[in-house]
């Protein structure tokens, strides 16, 4: 805890995940600077008093306005100390233990933050763990290494986990310094991207009828990859990435269908589709032949496709159409966007009441997956049925079970009687307790058009043209 007004910078060695590198860390009164280079990858969080913006280090940038912003709120009320003062916002959640040591167990919540619980040790009052939800469980910081700083105890070791040890990220601070003035531009707010040269560009949508796909080309060779909202990467198999020459590493964990191992990173010097180029990306690599389905599949177009342009699926016209923002006008119904976590996730309406987020996945072929957290939580919106299929996706396949609901609401587009499958898996992306479920392909297909805009943090659904006599 540093004190609202005391200035600290930090620097150190980052570990994990097959990678190694550096992280270099700013805090001054309410803003905050967080360079992380890690292998090929590199991230920086700016955050000015309640705005909190992230850029991927490829020229993707977005401002936080969802759960990640509301978590970033709850580290700084801890950090600063601020909960102290507050102790309506805290509650006593139990006693526990890390390693040997017990701990009292208190849960944390800044204004319009996202819960956090402090795991403090019972016999010196150091905080040695901080908990929260991240996906399909909690998630980790274990902290230790205390030592003394110009009066200020510092934790020059922290280990975040998700409980798969092998995926552990180790931070170990080697600098640290208190009270010294920091230069404002530190803290300035990242600058535009550059123009995204090449204009609009209008593609053919290659559909099998389950999957949506276009041609990219790589080193002047042509391939086929699936258009996946719901992928936070750009993601080449593994033979793609052989023939373009890439140096992959790292041995970083999956989330799909279960939590898995095999993704490695690299940097892709240029990607084209039709006249726009993609350069210097940074690519994740994986083995996808179990996971092509009907279309044959070279790689996904994810995230990094999405995060700096608008995009629109042309249902009634079999065409993919994407362009700087602003460079088109989206059609229909704006619905608003929470890209927080380098997905679209969407607050639909469920028996026009229930509101509740859904990630918005064009890579999922079905129309309307609930996670079974959610529906735990609420039993009586999606009553049990008939066994569904096997439910498959990277790493394996979870059973399911088929429901109705009442209605389901995309905005003004309202479902009666809308059927869903149950995922129920206790692990992987299908059991995740942030989104109630997953809103794919076949339900978006009702539509004459989806656009996502994720700078201006937007879906459009453009309705479809009512049916002739």
């Amino acid at each position: 805890m540093h004190g609202t007004d005391a200035s600290i910078e930090t620097s150190g060695t980052i570990a994990g995940e097959g990678l190694r590198g550096t992280f270099h860390s700013w805090r001054s009164g309410t803003s905050e600077r967080d360079d992380e280079m890690l292998g090929p990858r590199a991230d920086t969080t700016v955050r000015l008093g309640e705005r909190v913006w992230e850029s991927d280090g490829g020229g993707n940038v977005r401002e936080l306005t969802g759960i990640l912003r509301r978590r970033a709120l709850t580290e700084e009320f801890i950090a600063s100390g601020a909960f102290l003062h507050e102790p309506e916002r805290v509650r006593f959640a139990g006693a526990g233990t890390v390693g040997r040591t017990a701990t009292w167990k208190i849960e944390v919540t800044a204004p319009g933050g996202e819960p956090e619980t402090l795991w403090i040790d019972a016999a010196s009052g150091l905080p040695l763990r901080t908990e929260y939800l991240d996906g399909d469980g909690p998630t980790y910081v274990d902290s230790s290494d205390w030592r003394d700083v110009d009066g200020m105890t510092v934790a020059f070791r922290a280990v975040t986990t998700d409980g798969d040890r092998a995926f552990d990220l180790v931070q170990q601070t080697q600098s640290v310094t208190i009270g010294r003035p920091i230069d404002p531009q530190i803290f300035a707010p990242f600058a535009s991207p550059p123009p995204i040269a090449g204009g609009v560009q209008t593609v053919p949508l290659l559909d099998d009828g389950t999957r949506l796909a276009c041609h990219v080309a790589i080193r002047g060779v042509t391939y086929t990859f699936l258009i996946d909202s719901g992928s936070g990467a750009v993601l080449l198999d593994t033979r793609v990435a052989r023939a373009a020459g890439l140096q992959a590493s790292g041995a970083l964990e999956v989330r799909g269908a279960a939590r898995t191992g095999g993704l490695r990173v690299a940097r892709l010097p240029r990607l084209t589709i039709g006249a726009a180029d993609f350069n210097d990306l940074v690519v994740a690599t994986l083995d996808l032949g179990a996971a092509s389905g009907r279309l044959s599949l070279d790689g996904i177009l994810g995230y990094p496709f999405f995060a700096q342009r608008v995009v629109q699926i042309d249902f009634a016209h079999q065409v993919v159409r994407f362009g700087a923002p602003g460079s088109f006008a989206p059609p229909g119904e704006r619905i608003a966007l929470d890209t927080d976590r380098e997905i679209p996730e969407a607050v639909f309406r469920i028996d026009e009441g229930t509101g509740a987020p859904f990630i918005v996945d064009t890579g999922n072929a079905g129309a309307l997956l609930l996670y079974e957290p959610f529906v735990v939580a609420h039993p009586d919106l999606a009553p049990r049925g008939a066994d569904g299929a096997s439910y498959a996706g990277v790493g394996g396949a979870n059973r399911t079970y088929r429901t109705q609901l009442g209605s389901f609401a995309l905005g003004e587009a309202v479902f009666r009687d809308q059927p869903a499958e149950v995922i129920l898996a206790a692990q992987g992306a299908f059991a995740d307790r942030i989104d109630a479920g997953n809103v794919g392909l076949a339900m978006l297909r009702r539509f004459a058009s989806v656009t996502f805009d994720f700078p201006g943090h937007a879906l459009y659904l453009e309705p479809a043209a009512p049916a002739g006599p």
